[in-house]
């Protein structure tokens, strides 16, 4: 039998465990993934080596690249990136070879002309001929999850305050498509533009004046999503979300708040099915939302 002394310490030990645990999943409801972060001090730092390659950190506005982009996030959650942040895969981020941390960039995916912003926060990748590594939240949200990789160009970006603002809290920012690149043009940087040498004129035979066709615009397909509910406050709709995280549930940005959605789906069936489990548990206000991503004139950002 213990004696009063240590069943006081036993309980003492517990009670502290149970505390730390429960200020624990609290920090993670209230801040973790959704914490507001800083962007200042803005971080270069000196060259360094990996693997025989040296790096040179450079503040370029003007960055313009063509690359591979990969993905990155399983085993470096909650390990801190370079710029001193927490690493959490569920914000959209990504790493960087030179650029300033932080400091943040538009991302195309050239097979698409899916576009996000993400914010860099971290140096890499260093496998060969990747230029940008995207945490599992910005692949995501360009669709190369299950692919692993796929071609982008990557452009530094001043984004407005609100977008700042939004990444810097971990959520999403999409912007609208352009048109896909149906060859992506070789790594490396933009190439300017030339203007092409006057030849002298060679007479030929006339051929007939083809008909005129407008040009084909992109329409991404529609994304057949639920919106469960719309709460002003972000720690109410991560809240919503992680309750509903058996339905994919996921939280949006919105202009006057949040909205906790799930989707998209790929057929009625499944969509019908998804909307009568959410209205089985309660949310009657539940309704399918198509999300059809508007195109811009001229295919240009």
């Amino acid at each position: 039998m213990r004696s009063p002394s240590a069943c006081s310490r036993t309980r003492f030990r517990t009670e502290r465990w149970l505390a730390l645990g429960v200020g624990l999943l609290l920090a993670g409801c209230g801040g973790g993934v959704h914490r507001l972060v800083n962007d200042t001090p803005v971080k270069l730092g000196r060259p360094y080596t990996v693997r025989g390659q040296t790096y040179v950190p450079t503040d370029d506005p003007n960055y313009d690249q063509i690359g591979e982009a990969s993905w990155y996030g399983n085993q470096e959650q909650g390990n801190h990136t370079a710029s001193g942040e927490t690493f959490y895969r569920q914000r959209p981020s990504a790493a960087h070879k030179t650029l300033p941390l932080p400091s943040y960039v538009e991302v195309t995916r050239l097979d698409t002309g899916a576009r996000i912003l993400v914010r860099v926060n971290d140096r890499g990748p260093f496998a060969r001929d990747r230029i940008l590594d995207l945490s599992q939240e910005a692949a995501n949200e360009l669709g190369i999850v299950r692919a692993g990789r796929a071609m982008v160009r990557v452009r530094r970006v001043t984004p407005k305050s609100r977008d700042r603002d939004k990444l810097r809290r971990g959520y999403p920012v999409l912007l609208s498509s352009v048109s896909p690149t149906a060859t992506p043009p070789r790594t490396g940087r933009v190439a300017p533009y030339i203007a092409p040498t006057v030849q002298q004129p060679v007479a030929v035979a006339p051929s007939p004046v083809p008909a005129y066709a407008p040009a084909q615009t992109y329409t991404a397909p529609p994304q057949r999503r639920i919106m469960v509910a719309a709460p002003a406050d972000p720690d109410a709709a991560d809240a919503l979300a992680a309750s509903l995280a058996s339905e994919g549930a996921r939280v949006e940005p919105t202009a006057t708040g949040y909205r906790v959605v799930t989707g998209p789906y790929p057929d009625d069936a499944s969509l019908s099915a998804a909307l009568a489990r959410l209205r089985a548990r309660g949310y009657q206000g539940a309704a399918v939302i198509d999300a059809a991503q508007p195109q811009e004139p001229n295919g240009t950002p």
